[in-house]
């Protein structure tokens, strides 16, 4: 059951993906949304953008007060999309009552470190709904991995353009690892409330994946959940490539997978499905490490 879900919103465009992804999650669920801004210190920002280490003199000084200026347009821009998303979803903006559908919303707000402070509120809910970083948002670039790898909850990263729906057909990307039975578990709550469910996994050269793909198939099973199942080559494409074009195929509104099966370090040094479900994308995905 997921009751509670964490929208970071980061004053940018892609905070209306973010919540429209969040509201179609918690619909089914009657579950609270719990929005939150960081605000990024012009110290911090500055750090995660390159150019701004050769400047000097007054050149610094000028730019570190656009950071500033852009921090307190950012917290402004923030707090509007979320009045906005209560408005028109007739949500109270202090989140003391519920809309007709059961949901309620809250904003927090915070300041300093925002990896660190993100990571606290993650693992205080059940669900985390992000969009990826958009160029010049001024934040570290492992973000999303590191909220992945540390927040301890599943993370539903969403394309820029907020989803129509989430829970038309769920494919979930298997693989005979301990992340994927992992994510599968804990989308299980979605998996029910989807109205299809197809398991897709890589063929392999020992032929293990089509038997660990009817195990899986049968896990579902026992849990109510008729779930079809395909093993599917990938010739000469990357295995992302592959899990991309049989998401199109079956007409996926959501993926499922499990982050970082082949570690963080190996997969940051030599790519993987993890790293490039976090690069780009256009459908929503749903990881957990």
């Amino acid at each position: 059951m997921i009751k509670t879900i964490l929208a970071p919103l980061g004053g940018g465009d892609t905070d209306q993906a973010v919540l429209g992804a969040a509201l179609l999650v918690a619909q089914p669920f009657q579950a609270h949304i719990e929005c939150f801004h960081n605000f990024l210190d012009p110290a911090l920002a500055a750090a995660c953008l390159p150019q701004v280490s050769y400047l000097y003199g007054a050149a610094l000084r000028s730019a570190m007060e656009q950071l500033a200026q852009r921090g307190e347009a950012r917290v402004a821009a923030a707090l509007h999309h979320y009045a906005e998303f209560c408005r028109l979803n007739g949500l109270p903006t202090d989140g003391s009552a519920r809309s007709p559908q059961g949901v309620s919303a809250s904003m927090l707000q915070g300041s300093g470190a925002p990896v660190d402070n993100l990571v606290f509120h993650a693992r205080h809910n059940d669900l985390v709904v992000m969009a990826r970083p958009q160029p010049g948002d001024g934040v570290p670039g492992d973000l999303l991995a590191r909220i992945v790898l540390q927040g301890g909850q599943p993370v539903l990263l969403v394309p820029p353009q907020a989803p129509q729906r989430l829970l038309g057909t769920v494919m979930v990307c298997w693989k005979d690892s301990a992340e994927a039975a992992r994510a599968l578990v804990l989308a299980l709550p979605l998996l029910r409330q989807a109205r299809k469910v197809v398991l897709v996994a890589v063929e392999e050269a020992n032929g293990a994946a089509q038997a660990s793909l009817q195990a899986a198939q049968a896990h579902l099973g026992w849990h109510g959940i008729d779930a079809a199942a395909k093993c599917v080559g990938s010739g000469s494409c990357s295995i992302m490539d592959t899990l991309w074009s049989a998401a199109v195929e079956c007409g996926a509104d959501l993926l499922v997978m499990g982050g970082y099966s082949r570690g963080p370090t190996r997969e940051l040094l030599f790519g993987g499905c993890t790293q490039a479900a976090l690069a780009g994308g256009e459908l929503p995905v749903l990881i957990a490490h």
